[in-house]
């Protein structure tokens, strides 16, 4: 669960309406495609989405920076939510009768729509320009209709809740996602579904010698006391993580609570960075979701959370080699 601000995205079609009269212009031998593991999915949730740019013997080459446009939009023909991003390899390396294809994990936010949705692609130039014409269904300036998925409302997920430790949410580098920072010990719960879950997170720290002197700091997040994910911070850079809980680790209890504890924080006022932000700050938190292994299809990347074990000779909790 996200603290999000109400995102629905009106204004960038409205613009591209208005900059993009032009008439007709051969199609390069380029098809787009998008198959994700839940074409049904909640708002607030996370998705597996294999991105595929097929090129035909009329291939014509490309020159140039450009990026792939991937829209969702309501039956209305209103732009819900993006993920434009950077096509790996980069379409200037295409050659022709080649298939390219990459996969990202995809965050729906919490938009005022729920139904059904239209996916469109497309190319468009890292900087001025226009759009590449593709072959395939046409939805209008240059994007082109790739998939039908269905939006299903937000109580269909695992409610995670923001318990002690939080700061309150603030705008992040996304102005439409809020991010909210950790104390240097915070909780998040949920209602124990009695099944191996998988958590998905997005989380930084601002790293570096001049913030933490002493060396980088750790994040050490456990389940119930039964189950550990550490991370070391090396940079600055968001982490992306997906972590497997058992159903064992989880336990019997009702609700489980996960426990996020940083081994040093920060004070931006003491470090210069601000002059009246004097709040310890341990991790900032982008996207939290939880889902039911056994119900979110094929996930990759995934990895088995640590057990732990009580030490022996001290009845301290270990984490299991």
């Amino acid at each position: 669960m996200r603290p999000y601000r109400a995102l629905l995205i009106v204004t960038p079609l409205l613009l591209v309406l208005g900059c993009n009269r032009r008439g007709a212009v051969p199609a390069n031998d380029i098809t787009a495609s998008f198959k994700a593991n839940r074409m049904n999915a909640p708002l607030d949730s996370a998705i597996e989405v294999t991105y595929t740019w097929t090129t035909g013997p009329d291939f014509k080459k490309i020159e140039g920076d450009y990026r792939a446009l991937v829209h969702v939009i309501d039956q209305g023909k209103v732009l819900l939510f993006t993920d434009d991003h950077a096509v790996t390899p980069p379409p200037s390396q295409w050659e022709a009768n080649q298939t390219y294809s990459y996969s990202r994990t995809v965050f729906i936010p919490v938009v005022t729509y729920i139904g059904d949705a239209t996916v469109t692609m497309g190319l468009y130039p890292d900087g001025r320009g226009e759009r590449i014409p593709l072959k395939g269904e046409d939805f209008g300036l240059r994007e082109y209709a790739v998939a039908k998925m269905q939006l299903l409302a937000q109580v269909e997920n695992v409610r995670v809740y923001y318990k002690e430790g939080w700061h309150n949410p603030e705008p992040g580098p996304n102005p439409m996602v809020d991010t909210t920072w950790t104390k240097k010990e915070s909780v998040l719960s949920f209602k124990n579904p009695k099944k191996a879950v998988i958590l998905y997170l997005q989380f930084d720290a601002p790293y570096s010698a001049k913030n933490y002197p002493t060396g980088p700091p750790t994040l050490t997040l456990t389940a119930q006391g039964r189950a550990a994910f550490t991370h070391t911070f090396a940079n600055g850079e968001l982490v992306e993580a997906k972590i497997r809980f058992t159903a064992e680790e989880l336990g019997d209890e009702d609700t489980v609570e996960l426990r996020f504890a940083m081994d040093r924080v920060i004070v931006p006022k003491t470090l210069g960075l601000s002059a009246t932000d004097d709040r310890e700050l341990g991790v900032r938190v982008y996207d939290v979701f939880l889902g039911v292994e056994d119900e979110l299809g094929t996930v990759p990347g995934v990895v088995d959370a640590t057990p732990i074990v009580a030490s022996p000779a001290k009845g301290k909790p270990v984490a299991r080699k």
